[in-house]
Parts: structure tokens; C-alpha cells; sequence
């Protein structure tokens, strides 16, 4: 979940300091990556799901550290003098498997419900003021269905499991179009994606869960400059991805990323943004812990690599899975 809209990331333009940035919990591309959208909050053996009729309860508690606002050349904005975003976010995520298949896959429903806290702040003779949405206040929830496929079996165990979805993301959160950090992106955004995981052997999984992003129009947009009534963030394309080694019974410990490209351009008021793509590539350890059949604890670190308009820093991950 990112907390930085892209408005605020784009802002330094040479006849107006304004703040385009709206930072909102989940995530969303161009210097704009969704509040809410899934950047490296699903990870290990991603493709597997519940098989059998019932509930799971998913609860993400996400920690990040932002430091860095970005140009499309991947350099600080000067404009902000040592800017700094806290944010923390509890995620809960309920999720129903029905009893009815389609084309031998288990039907399915979710919903994610966000609490975000953010803190903003700059040094001064930072030439922007950061301005947040005090205290803890809704995210935008994320809502839709899945077909959850059964495993590929061979010599006995599975080896390959994948999962379709399509999810909505509606602006339901807490919004201030005067402040720059929000828990909600102001706009609606649809989230298809594609999650799977292969076993090439009992000890060895390898993840990734590939996601599409379109944006509609904001038509009050946050921290914008004078004459911007409407904004639309470009779609993209990105991809969370693991790999892992089972190193002791039920205890996975390895590697984790995701990678964001902005496809399109940002539009304001209609017009092409120039230079407003956004990269976000981080990666970092993690590790998963199936501590029985229903329940498994999973961590996650995340640290920039590469990332251009768009906001980076430290970033980590604590995610509990409970199967009624």
C-alpha cells in the first residue's frame, strides 16, 4: 500500500510550487501508484488458495519508511529539503471460496479494508509543505472475485497452482483534496491479476502474482496547481515475485520484489503529463512460517533498487493467514 500520490511527486514545475502528491495506503503507479494497490504486500507461495468451501481471514500490517520523493531521472526533488513519510497500515482481508467451479476452478470473493496512519513532515526551507490527514482514518477498500484453480500434481505433490481475480479499488477512504498525504487516492481503479507458483522440487517454490492497473479520472484532485480540475494517473503493469528454499520443516526463508512500470503517461485536464511515468523496483529478504494446516506467518523487507517519480524507502511487511 503506498501513501504518496503521484501529484505530489511530480510537483516542481518551474512557474508553480505546488504539491501533487496524495499519499494513500494501498498503491498506485505513475508518481500516482493507487492508494491500496498490492506492492509487495502478497508474497510466498502466492498461488495457492483455499480449495474447499469457506473463509479466510488475511491481516497485513505494513510499516514504511518513505524518504525519497523522485524526478523521472530517479533524483530527489530539490524542492523538498529531507522530506519524510510514516506510514502504517492495517489491512484486513476477507475472502469467501464457494462451492461452485468455473472451468475447474473454485469460485471466489474477497474484500480488503484498510486503516492507514500517516505521518508527514519536511526540514525546513523545504520550498513544500507537507500537510497529512491527522490520526487514523479509513483506506479505499478493495473489493471483487477470484477463481482459485487446483494444483497440477506430479509424482504425488503439486507443482504448479495459479489464481485469477478481478478487483475494484473505489474511493471509499478518508480524502482532503487541500492536503497533500491521504488514505485515499480520490479515484476509482481496476485490478486484474494473475498470481502462481511453481515447485520444481518439495523444497524450491518460485512466485509471482502479475497485476494490471486503470485509473479513472480524479475530478478533484489533491494539492494540484491552479488550473488542474481533473486528473488521471496512466495505467501499468507490475509484478510482485518471490523465491524460496524450505530450510527447516514448514519454515521458507528467501527473497522478495516487486517491479512497477507506469505504461501511459498522467493526463491533467485532459493533456498528457510529459515525463510522468512512474518505476518502482525494491526487493529485500523475507521468510514464511506454516505454523499448521489453517495457520501460516509470513515477513517481508523491501528496499528501493531503482524507483523514478515516484516516493521510495524502507518498507516491511507482517502477514497472518487464518482458514476458518
Amino acid at each position: 500500500m503506498n501513501t504518496l500520490s503521484k501529484q505530489a511527486v511530480r510537483l516542481a514545475r518551474p512557474a508553480s510550487v505546488t504539491l501533487l502528491a496524495a499519499f494513500a495506503l494501498a498503491a498506485q503507479a505513475s508518481s500516482y501508484e493507487p492508494v491500496g494497490i498490492n506492492l509487495g504486500g502478497t508474497s510466498f507461495m502466492d498461488g495457492f488458495g483455499r480449495f474447499d468451501p469457506g473463509f479466510t481471514m488475511i491481516e497485513l500490517l505494513q510499516y514504511k519508511a518513505i524518504d525519497k520523493i523522485s524526478d523521472h531521472a530517479g533524483d530527489q526533488k530539490p524542492i523538498f529539503n529531507d522530506p519524510r513519510v510514516d506510514s502504517t497500515v492495517l489491512i484486513s482481508h476477507l475472502a469467501y471460496t464457494t462451492p461452485y467451479k468455473l472451468f475447474d476452478g473454485h469460485i471466489g470473493v474477497e474484500a480488503l479494508v484498510p486503516l492507514v496512519y500517516n505521518k508527514a513532515r519536511e526540514d525546513a526551507g523545504s520550498m513544500v509543505e507537507f500537510k497529512d490527514d491527522p490520526g487514523v482514518n479509513f483506506g479505499d477498500i478493495t473489493w471483487g472475485a477470484f477463481l482459485q484453480m487446483d494444483p497440477v500434481m506430479q509424482d504425488g505433490r503439486p507443482v504448479f497452482v495459479q489464481r485469477f481475480a478481478l478487483n475494484v479499488l473505489s474511493p471509499t477512504g478518508s480524502y482532503d483534496n487541500a492536503k497533500a498525504v491521504n488514505a485515499s487516492s480520490g479515484f476509482t481503479s481496476i485490478n486484474p491479476y494473475w498470481a502462481m507458483t511453481y515447485l520444481p522440487t518439495p523444497k524450491v517454490e518460485l512466485s509471482t502474482r502479475i497485476n494490471y492497473l486503470y485509473n479513472f479520472t480524479n475530478n478533484d484532485p489533491n494539492a494540484v496547481p491552479p488550473g488542474v480540475d481533473d486528473f488521471k494517473a496512466g495505467d501499468a503493469l507490475w509484478a510482485n515475485f518471490t523465491a524460496s528454499y524450505e530450510f527447516w520443516p514448514s519454515v521458507r526463508l528467501g527473497l522478495n520484489g516487486y517491479y512497477f512500470q507506469q505504461l501511459s503517461e498522467d493526463k491533467e485536464n485532459g493533456h498528457r503529463a510529459t515525463d510522468s511515468r512512474t518505476t518502482d523496483f525494491s526487493m529485500g529478504p523475507g521468510g514464511a512460517w506454516q505454523i499448521d494446516r489453517n495457520n501460516v506467518l509470513l515477513s517481508n523487507v523491501y528496499l528501493p533498487v531503482t524507483e523514478k517519480n515516484t516516493i521510495s524507502g524502507f518498507h516491511m511487511n507482517l502477514r497472518f493467514i487464518h482458514m476458518f
